[in-house]
């Protein structure tokens, strides 16, 4: 969910709450064996982002923003199997990121806008830190997962009634 507030036609701030689900495979391979599998890591963003627009046509604008992100990781993640067994330990429960975003959207009257762009999120640090161990030999792999993201947005945003500038009341001379 995204709401966005408009301060002018050029200019805009964006926030919400977004659900993110990132899917990862691990495959390991040794010369007796190769083992897989796979895990998700669920989290949060709040975001909060800057945006400028430029107008290329009556209804198309172009739009570029610049922000932060909130990030939640609620839990830690483990698998295991015969062989192997693997753990993945979010770096903090909460953390900030970077936002960046361009695209192009449709501006209607009545039907609201519609938008096409892409999104780069890149965490501060990495996210989660993964170690595998497994059986045949008893070695460890450590490796910390970055958790930057590139994105291909498809949005709508309902129509947004303009605000009227609210008229300054005089005080009456007694």
């Amino acid at each position: 969910m995204i709401l966005r507030r408009g301060f002018t036609k050029q200019l805009s701030l964006e926030t919400g709450i977004n659900y993110t689900k990132r899917n990862f495979a691990l495959s390991i391979t040794d010369s007796a064996f190769i083992g897989k599998s796979d895990f998700t890591i669920i989290g949060y963003e709040i975001p909060l982002q800057g945006l400028i627009f430029l107008r290329v046509s009556d209804k198309i604008y172009m739009n570029a923003s610049l922000g932060i992100s909130w990030d939640m990781y609620p839990s830690n993640i483990a698998t295991h199997d015969s062989y192997f067994w693997h753990k993945s330990k979010r770096n903090s429960i909460f953390q900030f990121a970077s936002l960046a975003n361009l695209g192009y959207e449709y501006r209607s009257a009545k039907s609201g806008f519609f938008y096409l762009g892409a999104s780069y999120h890149l965490p501060l640090s990495y996210f989660y830190s993964s170690s595998i161990h497994y059986t045949p030999r008893q070695e460890i792999a450590r490796i910390n997962l970055r958790g930057n993201y590139l994105t291909v947005d498809f949005r709508y945003y309902f129509h947004e009634t303009p605000l009227k500038p609210k008229k300054k009341k005089k005080k009456k001379k007694e």
